[in-house]
């Protein structure tokens, strides 16, 4: 085993709040260029373009499927996935449920899918960028009915964040969570005591293309593979979780 470079929260053009710079190849392009071994595509409520991304990537880095989940509680978790069908399963079954609001590319920006060609090959109506009316254990059930991993993000940020929104953890399993790109881990546990004794993760919440491997994990595994990061959350068969330094704005 050794040790692996992830960045498990990037967000590309299909995100109203992310750059038209980031189609599926520059999202590899700079993921590469991170020196990142595992990634994954979480935009608002989707996760198709991921699937692009996968095709691109070839391996290099590895791609999981995944979405950022915006609860009913505004509360917003990472919902990773090793299939494909999955997480477009839970795509679809969430854009049924969204609010009838038409996005308004001026006002929030373009939500676009863009294949391995760079071309668009089409852009979602509604907005993606609200809650989806579900609850936080809600969400939860239906992104473990599907095999996939729940991870808390930037736990620590108003908005989104389940402690900066919620001010606790609620109830349930939640073996894992993420800090912000900025936020101290030594002070993220001083002021809330309860992450202690879990696996903290830092993503960079890229919106831009240079924001791609700004903060990541280190992650201690045989293969940058879905089913060796499970293990890592869950502290099994001697795999590790080690977050980056946070990333410090240059002056």
């Amino acid at each position: 085993m050794r040790w692996f470079r992830a960045d498990l929260h990037i967000h590309s053009a299909l995100s109203p709040c992310g750059s038209l710079e980031m189609s599926p190849r520059r999202i590899v392009e700079e993921a590469r260029r991170a020196g990142l071994d595992l990634i994954a595509v979480c935009d608002h409520n989707a996760g198709e373009n991921g699937k692009y991304v996968r095709k691109v990537a070839q391996g290099f880095p590895e791609v999981l499927m995944g979405m950022e989940i915006q609860t009913a509680e505004e509360v917003e978790i990472l919902a990773l996935f090793a299939e494909e069908k999955a997480c477009l399963s839970l795509q679809e079954e969430f854009y049924a449920l969204l609010p009838q609001i038409r996005n308004d590319p001026e006002l929030f920006g373009d939500q676009l899918v863009v294949d391995a060609e760079d071309e668009v090959v089409r852009e979602l109506e509604k907005l993606l960028l609200v809650p989806v009316p579900l609850s936080l254990a809600e969400a939860v059930e239906r992104v473990w009915a599907r095999e996939g991993l729940v991870i808390p993000a930037h736990v620590d940020r108003v908005p989104g964040g389940v402690l900066g929104v919620l001010g606790l953890l609620p109830p349930g399993e939640w073996p894992a969570v993420e800090i912000s790109p900025w936020m101290e881990e030594g002070e993220a546990v001083r002021r809330w005591p309860e992450l202690g004794g879990r696996r903290v993760f830092r993503g960079s919440d890229a919106h831009y293309p240079w924001e791609v491997g700004r903060a990541w994990t280190d992650l201690y595994l045989r293969t940058p593979s879905f089913t060796d990061l499970l293990w890592a959350v869950q502290g099994k068969a001697g795999r590790l979780v080690r977050p980056s330094a946070p990333w410090k704005e240059a002056s």
